[in-house]
């Protein structure tokens, strides 16, 4: 029994490492970079669970461990997963959050690169159906990741403060209405906001510009 537990703190402190993504986020509080830093410790452990559990069960001949642990490592991986994007998304860019995800997920693998290519010998490396599946399985959790970090249309992947006020995302499309309404209530202000594109801001530009001849 104390050998499961020592194997599950190894496991938890080679995860150490992939959490060096998030010395590089300096625009979020302290607050959402901790609970950052937790989901993505719980996502990467129940990562390697899943791998490790996965790629055993399918190469052995008879499964190393219990269907109902595979089972729920899988379950486990992806109720960590959905949570742990969604959160991400609340505060970073599609960018930035594939870029977190994807390169922590990176680095567990390259952590534990040696441990799943090394020979019995462990003189050098070798390719087999462990590795393999092991390989493909790591895959398919990025691919999940890279997909589930994808934009949606409440904030266009673009941090922004509760407060703030958000006349973007969809005012390419939106009705002159919409546009004229926004220019009533912040003026030229509107003109200033850091979320609206090119074709946003000419819209508003052409419309402040419009009313503006209009009054005269």
């Amino acid at each position: 029994m104390n050998s499961i537990y020592w194997v599950l703190i190894i496991g938890l402190l080679m995860n150490i490492p992939s959490l060096t993504p998030m010395l590089f986020l300096h625009k979020i509080s302290k607050k959402v970079k901790v609970s950052l830093v937790f989901r993505l410790s719980l996502l990467n452990a129940s990562l390697v669970l899943s791998l490790v559990t996965l790629s055993q069960n399918t190469t052995q001949k008879y499964g190393l461990f219990p269907v109902w642990l595979v089972v729920v490592a899988i379950g486990l991986f992806l109720v960590t997963l959905l949570p742990t994007v969604k959160f991400i998304r609340k505060h970073l860019t599609v960018g930035k959050s594939r870029a977190v995800i994807l390169s922590s997920f990176l680095i567990v693998y390259a952590v534990r690169f040696h441990g799943v290519f090394s020979d019995v010998n462990g003189s050098g490396y070798t390719i087999n159906g462990y590795n393999t599946v092991w390989t493909f399985f790591f895959l398919l959790a990025c691919l999940l990741a890279y997909i589930g970090c994808s934009g949606n249309s409440k904030n266009c992947g673009a941090y922004i403060p509760p407060a703030t006020v958000q006349p973007n995302c969809h005012k390419v499309y939106a009705p002159q209405s919409e546009i004229d309404t926004d220019i009533a209530v912040k003026g030229s202000s509107v003109l200033f906001d850091p979320n609206l594109d090119i074709v946003e801001q000419q819209r508003y530009r052409d419309a402040i510009e419009k009313r503006n001849n209009d009054s005269w």
